[in-house]
């Protein structure tokens, strides 16, 4: 299954060709997520932003010339999200909402943007099919690589996991740091590039959001 991703995740997959063999993970991301409320206080959502480490960065941006002034073409940019957004479809965009432990379903993303902040950064809004009320369900979710290729960890700095519409009020969230058994950090450890991880490893190293509502 993991040639099958590295043969879709097209844009992730060039920087991970190009690394030298290593252990697990060989990209980083640094996470920003917001819960959508609707006027009725239900999540209808989950808007994420992705801020790509530096080598992944350069390395798609290398044959993108910007302009006099420094700025990436408009148009190359939205061409990139749209290709990495079309390919991660299949992988649920690496955002998994559950309700009572069950995965929710959700609709094929179509807002995003993406520009350049030093490093690439990409947002999208993934709406759930059904809005649900998290205070007649335990609502969690996270954001993860499966096969943990690359690395999604809420960003340290400014306010990374946020509510959006004035019915979140009376409800707040809980990170819950992922720890993974020593072995699996250790056998992670010693993965390369070439070698086939399970797809479920990613959920160890993932960091999950409760959200707790009055």
């Amino acid at each position: 299954m993991l040639k099958t991703l590295k043969c879709s995740i097209i844009a992730f997959i060039l920087t991970i060709a190009a690394l030298p063999v290593q252990a697990h993970p060989h990209s980083w991301i640094d996470l920003e997520t917001a819960l959508i409320f609707d006027g009725d206080g239900k999540i209808e959502g989950l808007w994420v932003g992705w801020l790509f480490d530096d080598y992944y960065s350069a390395f798609t941006l290398e044959e993108t010339q910007p302009d006099k002034f420094g700025e990436y073409p408009q148009e190359k940019l939205n061409e990139l999200a749209e290709t990495n957004l079309k390919n991660l479809a299949e992988y649920n965009y690496f955002s998994f909402l559950r309700a009572d432990g069950k995965q929710l379903a959700i609709k094929p993303v179509t807002k995003y943007k993406t520009s350049v902040k030093r490093r690439l950064w990409m947002e999208f809004t993934i709406e759930l099919e059904t809005p649900i009320d998290p205070r007649s369900h335990k609502i969690d979710y996270a954001v993860y690589d499966p096969t943990f290729y690359i690395e999604i960890l809420h960003a340290e700095n400014g306010d990374p996991i946020r509510m959006i519409g004035d019915k979140a009020l009376g409800c707040n969230y809980k990170l819950v740091k992922p720890e993974p058994p020593k072995e699996l950090s250790f056998m992670a450890a010693a993965l390369n590039k070439d070698e086939t991880p399970s797809e479920s490893i990613g959920a160890s190293f993932a960091e999950q959001i409760d959200i707790l509502c009055d």
